[in-house]
């Protein structure tokens, strides 16, 4: 049975400072600070389905920045399959591949200092 509920759309840069003049998203402080200014906490409560939007002019996301953003959903989804049931990632296959590290990372506890 098809669920009606929209695919939530998030543009996981909106608001960085010069994102129009970055090729690589990096940091794990700015990772955490986009999951508050996003309130990604609320969104991902509200919406089975989240589709995440990546400006076309990033070439890489680093596994820090992803594991500010997503670290603590990743280990509490517990696995890459309930992650992507949640999340849905449009981009290269090197953000693919970058993802798929973070999300590696995320669930191998690679998490190191803050």
């Amino acid at each position: 049975m098809l669920n009606n509920k929209k695919i939530y759309k998030l543009d996981i840069t909106k608001n960085i400072q010069n994102i129009s003049e970055l090729i690589v998203v990096s940091g794990r402080n700015l990772g955490k600070q986009q999951r508050k200014t996003l309130k990604l906490d609320d969104i991902i409560k509200k919406n089975e389905k989240i589709e995440i939007i990546i400006p076309n002019n990033i070439y890489s996301i680093s596994s820090s920045f992803f594991l500010g953003l997503f670290g603590d959903i990743v280990r509490d989804l517990g696995s890459k399959e309930n992650f992507y049931e949640k999340f849905i990632f449009n981009g290269s296959e090197s953000l693919k591949n970058n993802i798929n590290d973070g999300i590696n990372d995320a669930l191998n506890d690679v998490d190191g200092m803050d």
